[in-house]
Parts: C-alpha cells; structure tokens; sequence
C-alpha cells in the first residue's frame, strides 16, 4: 500500500494548492450530501457541481503525473502497473463510487445519472491531462454544443428521458480513459529532445515533466514538428554555405540565428502564420459568430499572441546555458562582451518577427470580424508591438532568474502592452492616424529603445554564465 499512497500524492506533490483546493471541494461535495435530506434537489445539485468540477481538476492532474511517470524505466519497477491500477481503483472509489452510494442512501434524485456524470468529467480531465488530440475532440463536441444550443438542450432533454443515456455514457467514459492510457502505459523509445528556443506554437512549448524528459505528442504534431525541422535543417544548411563562400559578420550573426533560433527562419514563420491562421478562423467562424464584441479587441489579441514568444525565449536560454558553452569555445570571441554582443544580435531580429506576426493576425482579425477601422488597427498594432517587443526581450536578458519573479514580469509586460495598445486606439481616434500615430510612435519607441539599449549594456557588462538553471 506504500507505493499506491506514494502514487496518489504524485498530483499533491506537484500542484499542492491546486490539490488542496480540489480536495476541499470534495469535502464540500460531502457536506451538501448531508443536506439532501433536508433540502432535496437544491443540495444534490450542489453536491453534483462539485464532485463533477472536482473530479475534472484532480484527474487533468493525475494525468500530468502520469505523463512524468510513465517512462520506460518505470515499468521495470516490480508490480509498476498493479500499483498504477489500485491508485486508480482508489481514486474512482474517492470521487464515482462512494458520493454515489452516498447519495443513493440520502435519496438524491437521479443519482445512477448524476455517478455516470461524475464519472465521464474525470475521463475528460484525465484526457485533459495526457492526450491533446482527444481534448481536442472534447472541445470540439462543446464548440459544436455552442454553436446550436437550441439542438443541444434538445438532445440533452432526450438524453435525460431515455434509458439508453447511462448505458452510453459509460461506454464514452471508457473509451476515453483507454484513449488516454493506451500511449501512456505502452513501452517505447524516448523522444528526440528539441531545442529549448523552437517555436512552433503547436506543443512543443508545452511544460516538460518535473523531471526534464521531453514531452510527449501525438503524431500529427510529430508530422508538423518534422515539417518544421526540415525547414530549419534547410535554413541552416543555406546559411552555412553562403558564410562559406563570403565570410562576413553579417553572415556570421545568421548562423548563429539559425543555430539558436531554429523555428524562426522565414519558411517557418510562413508556415505558422498559415497554421495560426486555419486554428483562428475556425475557432472565429465556429464560436463567436453570433457573438458581438468591440472589433478592436483583434488587435489585443494578436500583440498578447507575439509576446507569448517571449516567456518561451527566457525559459529556453536558461536551460541551453552549458550548450552555449559550445558555442562560446566555436565562436572564440575576443572578450565576452563580443560573446555576449553576438547572441544579442542574433536574437534582435525576434522583435521584427513579432510586429509581422501581429499585422497579420490582426489582419486576419479584421477580415473575419468585419472591421470597420482596418487601417487604425493595423497601425495601433504595430506601433505598440514594436516597443513590446523590445521592453519584453529586454527583460527576458537581464530579469529574474527565478519562475515568480519572471511570472510577475510577464504579467507586468503584458498589462502595460494592453493599457498602451487600447490607450493607442483612443489616441489614433482622437487626434486622427498620422497626429496620433506620431505622438504614440514618439512615446512608446523612445520607451522601447530605452529599455533596450540599458538592458543590452547591462547583458554586455554580464559575465557569460554556462551554469545548468537550478532545479
């Protein structure tokens, strides 16, 4: 029983709050049980939200431990899959089958429906947790539930009425979980590790495992990674060759761009673009068209987009440190502030990237809603994406080391570039595009530059550091 406690605490271990909180809703859960006889339908109903939400929450985790756990070496372990298969046990014992029977004692309403409910949303969660593509497919169902949800409340009064909803229900359950396990508990070699800094925006900036592995994906994103790496491999290999044939320090600053920045060459900015464009016009075409909402948001959207690429860059940087020490010893700079100076400039060209990204979503933003200022979106886009861009590759150099105080620096970027971006908007409307496209361009660059060129001082003044990031 060791080992299937130890596996049990696995989400506690690595979520504490988030597991405190969800037992806590189980607790809860059992506290309005013991209201049902006093006040019916109303205590069974709040019994059932929690129980439901916190199933969801607690199985999204166990399916994040698993995807740690559930490692080749893993099952060398003895009785590895036994243990795996009484946690569970213990775990549907916890959160299906004694609120059930508990609730079948009390004289809940529904109770047989209620316990499959219940049971389905912890299949969904752990879904959530391991298999993107089948979370995919659940969120598919609920974007198609919204789309007409005058059908869907018809077929979920059937649903309600016909002995055959339980019955199915649990057939779904089922299906999912062994969806969601069948990757997981099958023995195979472990994945190629990517760079820290590629940018697909397509899983491969997923958070890894506590333990560093790769994470795993599914086969099309494995056919769209590989894609990717061909248009880097191809990219490398050109760069390689033309500083062959004319050795410059332009052509030497391309190298290293490629070599750092392996996703951001221009056939594979192309291919995200159109990548990010299919997912936007579906998600835009088949959940907000019978929305109404303030047509400028697009171009929030589109900036909060491009700087999400930089959070990605200081997790990455910190843990390619002991292979840029390769790169320190190939490069052989004359002082670490030209080593330092390099990868400055090789990772500048991030910021010209995102104000494109940024006009083209936004552009297609504009396209899909039907804007009517087209021309004051693009431009409030682009100016502030520019100065964005710079203040948060600034602060990604020479930030905190540490994952809260770069948390709190995200968060404090990406407001100021809302509150900028909408203060924009109100400028442009008011003093017109190109009065107040100037005056926007005047403040928000000269910040902008500011905080770059003091960071890129101080990242020049820094030692290089080749030191593996604490864990």
């Amino acid at each position: 029983m060791k080992a299937v406690w130890q596996l049990w605490l696995q989400p506690c271990r690595q979520t504490t709050l988030v597991a405190v909180l969800v037992q806590l809703m189980w607790l809860g859960g059992a506290v309005a049980l013991g209201f049902v006889p006093a006040m019916g339908e109303a205590a069974a109903s709040a019994a059932a939200v929690l129980f439901g939400a916190g199933a969801w929450l607690w199985f999204m985790m166990v399916g994040l431990s698993l995807r740690g756990l559930c490692r080749p070496e893993s099952f060398l372990l003895p009785d590895f899959r036994r243990h795996l298969a009484w946690t569970g046990l213990l775990e549907l014992a916890q959160w299906v089958v004694l609120p059930t029977v508990a609730a079948a004692a009390l004289g809940a309403p529904h109770v047989l429906l209620g316990g499959t409910l219940v049971l389905l949303l912890a299949a969904i969660g752990l879904a959530t947790g391991t298999e993107r593509y089948i979370n995919l497919l659940i969120w598919g169902v609920f974007i198609l539930a919204g789309w007409k949800p005058g059908l869907a409340s018809q077929i979920a009064r059937a649903a309600m009425a016909s002995p055959l909803t339980i019955p199915l229900l649990l057939l779904v359950a089922v299906l999912v979980v062994r969806l969601s396990l069948r990757s997981m508990l099958r023995i195979e070699d472990r994945e190629a590790d990517v760079s820290p800094l590629s940018n697909t925006q397509l899983g491969r900036s997923r958070m890894r495992p506590a333990d560093g592995m790769p994470a795993r994906r599914g086969k099309l994103a494995n056919r769209i990674g590989a894609i990717f790496d061909g248009t880097s491999q191809r990219a490398m290999e050109s760069a390689l060759t033309r500083y062959r044939q004319h050795p410059s320090w332009r052509l030497r600053t391309v190298l290293v761009r490629r070599l750092l920045l392996p996703h951001d060459n221009p056939q594979a900015i192309v291919l995200r673009l159109l990548l990010v464009a299919v997912i936007v016009s579906f998600y835009v075409i088949a959940v907000m068209h019978r929305q109404r909402f303030d047509a400028a948001i697009v171009g929030a959207y589109a900036i909060l987009l491009c700087l999400s690429r930089f959070p990605q860059l200081g997790r990455g940087m910190r843990r390619m440190r002991p292979n840029l020490a390769d790169l320190y010893l190939t490069l052989a700079p004359q002082t670490r502030a030209d080593y330092q100076k390099t990868l400055i400039d090789a990772l500048l060209v991030l910021v010209p990237i995102s104000v494109l990204s940024a006009l083209a979503y936004t552009a297609l933003g504009i396209v899909l809603v039907h804007a009517g200022e087209p021309v004051r979106m693009l431009l409030d886009a682009a100016i502030v994406t520019a100065p964005a861009s710079l203040v948060a590759l600034a602060v990604h150099l020479i930030g905190p080391e540490g994952t809260l105080g770069r948390s709190l620096v995200d968060i404090v970027v990406t407001i100021g570039a809302m509150a900028v971006y909408w203060g924009g908007y109100w400028l442009l409307g008011t003093l017109g595009l190109a009065l107040g496209g100037l005056v926007l361009a005047l403040v928000t660059m000269s910040f902008g530059l500011a905080a770059w060129i003091a960071a890129q001082r101080e990242y020049q003044r820094r030692p290089p550091c080749f030191d593996a990031p604490l864990a």
